[in-house]
């Protein structure tokens, strides 16, 4: 490798040295560049139709979700052609040069979807080929509004959509290119950039159409002990609803509510992180319905303790019922109740214990599908 190196050293040294020769009597081409800026019409386009070559350079983006905003911090690399701006490389002896933006026609490029957007830096220089190419880049601080959808949440994903275009130009006088290779360079943070996509389409404006250049960025969450969390908190509240289940109806409210505490007191956990959104994740929309299937084991326990008290003569439907019953399962009273229609009574509750059991079981079994798939 080091022979290669040796072999090739002189190669490279007269390279660099023509490079650096290419452009080396910088005064000298400055005053032909001022003598022919002298002509040249800053305001008036270079030609009847333009088509702008743009490719975005993506350095930071992020979402803030208590302000449910996105934002970019981003080049817009803005190429076209220009043919005042062409000049023999031979005789001036270079072929590229950097010159003022202020001094040239420049694209009215703006972002006409963004909330709140800072940009510029006219200061940059453009860079002008000795074909009429012109080549410049306008940095870009944008903010915009976001719909956050947390259905999925806390893996979910976000879109953003930027629109660029003219506002003075439509399709007829102005179109677009998007350079397919989009660099994206990004700080790790709590968001991951994961898909970066463009489009060039065509809005309409009353009577003309308008050529419109669109990036939609999509990001992810990084967020696993968020889904780790979420998953420990719905485990817990489910043994213990199981548990509360397996329990006398007597004992089980206690059980229950301690179930149905734990999931609201992590929804209030949650819901203080995610700001406003477009959705309610599907995990906390699962905590909610499995708080309420507690607050029904509850309600459930001491309807079936309010049967088995009851001491009425039990209607002859109900007694008919009870005896069929009897003859599949055990209906058996609890101990405590010794007289007939308490008996009766006390038969009666189990099966509306049994009914409301298998009832809660399968919510629990739906909320579990729901919250997997």
């Amino acid at each position: 490798m080091s022979t290669t190196y040796i072999i090739l050293l002189p190669f490279l040294l007269t390279c660099a040295i023509a490079s650096a020769a290419e452009c080396e009597n910088a005064t000298s081409l400055s005053l032909m560049i001022d003598s022919l800026l002298a002509t040249y019409d800053r305001e008036s386009p270079p030609d009847s139709k333009i088509v702008v070559n743009l490719t975005l350079h993506l350095r930071h983006a992020n979402i803030r979700e208590s302000e449910s905003t996105v934002r970019i911090l981003a080049d817009l690399q803005m190429n076209w052609i220009d043919k005042r701006l062409s000049w023999n490389a031979g005789e001036w002896g270079c072929s590229t040069w950097l010159v003022s933006s202020e001094r040239l026609w420049r694209p009215d490029v703006v972002l006409l979807n963004a909330a709140a957007t800072t940009a510029g830096d006219y200061a940059l220089r453009a860079r002008v080929s000795n074909n009429g190419s012109v080549s410049w880049i306008k940095r870009l601080d944008i903010s915009t509004p976001i719909s956050m959808q947390l259905d999925n949440w806390p893996n979910d994903m976000q879109t953003c959509t930027f629109k660029f275009g003219s506002r003075m130009h439509n399709s007829d006088e102005m179109d677009f290119v998007i350079d397919k290779r989009i660099y994206s360079m990004f700080e790790s943070g709590a968001w991951d950039v994961t898909d970066l996509s463009s489009a060039v389409q065509s809005q309409d404006r009353g009577e003309v159409e308008a050529r419109v250049a669109m990036f939609q960025m999509s990001f992810r969450r990084r967020a696993p002990a968020h889904a780790l969390a979420a998953g420990a908190v719905f485990a817990v509240v489910l043994l213990l609803l199981l548990s509360a289940a397996a329990l006398p109806p007597a004992t089980r409210p206690p059980l229950a509510a301690v179930s149905a505490f734990i999931s609201i007191l992590w929804q209030m956990s949650v819901s203080s992180r995610l700001g406003e959104a477009g959705s309610a994740p599907r995990v906390s929309r699962v905590q909610a319905a499995a708080a309420v299937c507690a607050a029904a084991c509850c309600a459930a326990a001491a309807l079936v303790c309010r049967v088995q008290r009851c001491r009425r003569a039990p209607p002859p439907p109900l007694r008919s019922l009870i005896s069929n019953l009897s003859n599949t399962c055990d209906l058996t009273p609890l101990p405590e109740w010794s007289c007939e229609q308490s008996a009766w009574w006390g038969a009666c509750g189990r099966v509306l214990d049994r009914a409301l059991l298998l009832l809660l079981l399968l919510a629990l079994l739906l909320l579990v599908l729901v919250y997997c798939f």
